[in-house]
């Protein structure tokens, strides 16, 4: 008995580590892009930049503030992973703060703007430039 439920346990977990990579590499809409241009991400798509950066939108957290007595703005905050060349970056942008990254982290060298993201906050516009070498 201990011996199928060790395989059961085995099987859920193989299981759950292949969802997780479906889902971050397969999953979604692949668009093609160049940079300086704006691309409209929905949750899970991913651009290809000038095959050379390819860049995944992950989720989008509406962490605005709606009630009538808040003291602060609040923005959706769109959380991406950005890789090229077997090399991963995970990046968070906001609406208000910050509106643009530079990516250097893993010799990644890109500037991200997070351009718009929809009203419903399904999807996100976002622009691609390279950075600074």
């Amino acid at each position: 008995m201990k011996k199928v439920i060790n395989i059961v346990l085995w099987i859920i977990v193989i299981g759950a580590i292949g969802f997780g990579i479906y889902k971050l590499f397969i999953d979604g809409e692949k668009l093609n892009s160049f940079f300086d241009r704006e691309v409209t991400l929905n949750i899970w798509d991913q651009v290809n930049v000038a095959d050379s950066v390819t860049v995944k939108l992950i989720s989008i957290k509406d962490d605005r503030c709606l009630e009538d007595t808040c003291e602060r703005e609040g923005q959706f905050l769109a959380k991406f992973l950005v890789f090229n060349n077997k090399k991963v970056a995970y990046i968070e942008l906001g609406e208000l703060e910050p509106k643009e990254l530079t990516i250097d982290k893993l010799s990644l060298e890109y500037k991200i703007e997070l351009v718009d993201v929809s009203d419903d906050g399904l999807s996100a516009t976002i622009k691609v430039n390279e950075g600074e070498k």
